[in-house]
C-alpha cells in the first residue's frame, strides 16, 4: 500500500517537496541564530530583548533586501542550468556576487553612519538606544558579508541542492550556541561582554559560514568560478540590476513598512512590544516552511522554463502552495496551542503570555493567504516578471498593514491584536491580487 501510494504522487510533487526539506531546515537554522540570542539575552530582562528586537527589524530588512536580490541570481541561474549553459551560469554567479557585495556595503555604511537615528525611528531612545547601540553596530556592521552568504546560498538552491546550505546551517548553529553563551555569560574567569558579546558571537557565526560555504562550492563544477569567469559583462549585469531593483524594492517595502508600524508599537510599551518581539521569533518556524516552499518554486520553475518544459510550470505552483499551505496552518496551530509553555522559555510575566496567546490564534487564520504570497512571489518572479510582486506587496504593506496599525492598534488603541489582524488582513489582499494575476495573464515571461 505504501508503494502504491508513492507512485500516486505525482513527481513534480516529489521534486518540490524533496527541493523544500532542506530548505525549511536551513531557514529554521537561520532563525535560530535570533531565537538563540533571544533566549539568552532574555536573562540580561525585557529591555535587553527590545534592544535585540529594535536590531533584528533593521537586519531582517537588510536580510530581506539581499535575499530579494539574490532572487535575480537565482532566477537568471535556475534558467541557465535547465537549459545547460555552464558558461552563462557561472557569468550569473559573478555578478550576483558583485551586486551582492555593494549592496551590503552601502547597507554596512548607513548603519555605522546613521545608528543612532535609525535607533529613533524605531523608537528607542535613553536606556533602550544605549542598551541597543552596540548591538546594532556590530551586527549591521558585516552586511556585506551576509549580503554574499545570502547569494552564495541561492546558488547552491538554484541548481536544486539545498543540502549543503541546510549542513552548513547546522554548523553555523552549534558554533553559535557555543560562542553566545561563552561571550555573554563567560566561563570561568572570563565575565563575558553581556549584549555586545552576543553580537560578536552572531558575527563569529555567520562569517564560518560564508567561509564554509565557499569552500563547498569549489567541489561544483557548476558554481566553481575561476579566474576567466570574473568579467563583467554589461548587458548581463544591468538586466540582472533591473531585475533585483524590483524585486529588492517589494522587499525594503514590506521592512520599511514594519519599521514604522514597529515603531508604534514600542510606543505601546514595554510589555506588548516584547509580546510581539517574542511572537514574530516564534511564527518564523511557521514562515520559514513558505520560504523554503518559495525557494523549491524558484529552482522547479526556473529549470523548467530553462529546459524548455514550461508544461509543469503550473504544476510546481500548484504543489508547492499546497504543500506549504497544509504545512504552515499545522505548524500555527501547534505554536498556538503550546504557547502558554513555549512563553514560559522567554519570560514569567503572565500579560505577555495571555497576550502572545492571542495573537498566536490570529496567526493560525492567516497561514492560508501567508502561502500563497511567499509561493507566488517566488513563481512569478520566476516567470520573468519582479515588478508586479513589488507593486502587490507596496499595496498591502502600505494600504492596509501599516494603515490599521495606526488606525484600529494605535489610535482607537485596540492594541497588539489589532496589529495582528492587519497583518492578516494585508496577506488576505495579496494573496487575491496574485490569483487575479495569474489567471487574467500569461506569467511566463523571457528573461533579457
Amino acid at each position: 500500500m505504501r508503494m502504491g501510494l508513492a507512485t500516486r504522487i505525482p513527481t513534480q510533487a516529489k521534486q518540490v517537496f524533496n527541493i523544500a526539506l532542506p530548505a525549511i531546515g536551513e531557514a529554521y537554522l537561520q532563525n535560530l541564530l535570533g531565537v538563540v540570542d533571544t533566549f539568552f539575552i532574555a536573562k540580561l530582562g525585557l529591555i535587553a530583548i527590545d534592544a535585540v528586537g529594535v536590531t533584528n527589524v533593521y537586519s531582517m530588512t537588510y536580510i530581506g533586501v539581499f535575499t530579494a536580490v539574490s532572487a535575480a541570481l537565482s532566477v537568471f541561474l535556475s534558467r541557465a542550468v535547465g537549459a545547460k549553459n555552464k558558461e552563462r551560469s557561472h557569468s550569473v554567479i559573478w555578478h550576483g556576487f558583485v551586486i551582492a557585495f555593494i549592496i551590503g556595503l552601502f547597507a554596512s555604511l548607513i548603519s555605522l553612519f546613521f545608528a543612532v537615528p535609525l535607533l529613533h525611528v524605531m523608537g528607542a531612545q535613553g536606556t533602550l538606544q544605549s542598551t541597543a547601540l552596540p548591538y546594532f553596530s556590530v551586527v549591521l556592521g558585516i552586511s556585506p558579508f551576509i549580503a554574499l552568504f545570502t547569494a552564495q546560498s541561492a546558488a547552491f538552491r538554484a541548481i536544486g541542492d539545498t543540502k549543503t546550505p541546510f549542513r552548513v546551517g547546522l554548523e553555523m548553529n552549534g558554533l553559535h550556541v557555543v560562542f553566545d553563551y561563552v561571550l555573554i555569560f563567560g566561563v570561568g574567569p572570563f565575565h563575558g561582554f553581556g549584549i555586545k558579546g552576543a553580537a560578536i558571537a552572531m558575527v563569529l557565526a555567520r562569517l564560518y559560514a560564508l567561509i564554509r560555504l565557499w569552500q563547498k562550492s569549489r567541489s561544483v563544477d557548476s558554481l566553481t568560478l575561476r579566474v576567466s569567469d570574473l568579467k563583467l559583462s554589461t548587458s548581463l549585469g544591468w538586466s540582472m540590476t533591473q531585475f533585483a531593483i524590483p524585486a529588492a524594492l517589494e522587499r525594503l517595502s514590506m521592512r520599511l513598512g514594519q519599521v514604522v508600524y514597529f515603531g508604534l508599537i514600542v510606543r505601546m510599551g514595554i510589555d506588548v512590544y516584547a509580546t510581539h518581539n517574542i511572537a514574530g521569533t516564534i511564527t518564523t518556524f511557521g514562515s520559514a516552511i513558505g520560504n523554503g516552499f518559495a525557494v523549491a518554486t524558484t529552482a522547479t520553475i526556473g529549470q523548467a522554463i530553462g529546459s524548455g518544459n514550461e508544461s509543469d510550470v503550473r504544476m510546481y505552483r500548484r504543489f508547492s502552495y499546497m504543500e506549504s499551505a497544509v504545512s504552515m496552518t499545522a505548524v500555527a496551530v501547534l505554536l498556538c496551542v503550546l504557547s502558554p509553555w513555549i512563553g514560559l522559555l522567554f519570560t514569567h510575566n503572565p500579560h505577555v503570555i495571555h497576550l502572545l496567546f492571542i495573537i498566536l490564534a490570529i496567526d493560525v487564520f492567516s497561514q492560508p493567504f501567508l502561502a500563497a504570497v511567499l509561493v507566488d512571489t517566488s513563481a512569478i518572479q520566476a516567470g520573468g516578471n519582479s515588478k508586479f510582486p513589488m507593486i502587490t506587496t507596496m499595496i498591502g504593506i502600505w494600504g492596509v498593514r501599516t494603515l490599521g496599525v495606526y488606525l484600529f492598534a494605535w489610535r482607537l488603541g485596540f492594541g497588539l491584536p489589532a496589529v495582528w489582524v492587519s497583518i492578516a488582513a494585508d496577506n488576505a489582499l495579496r494573496a487575491g491580487l496574485f490569483l487575479w494575476y495569474r489567471r487574467t495573464r500569461n506569467w511566463v515571461q523571457q528573461l533579457a
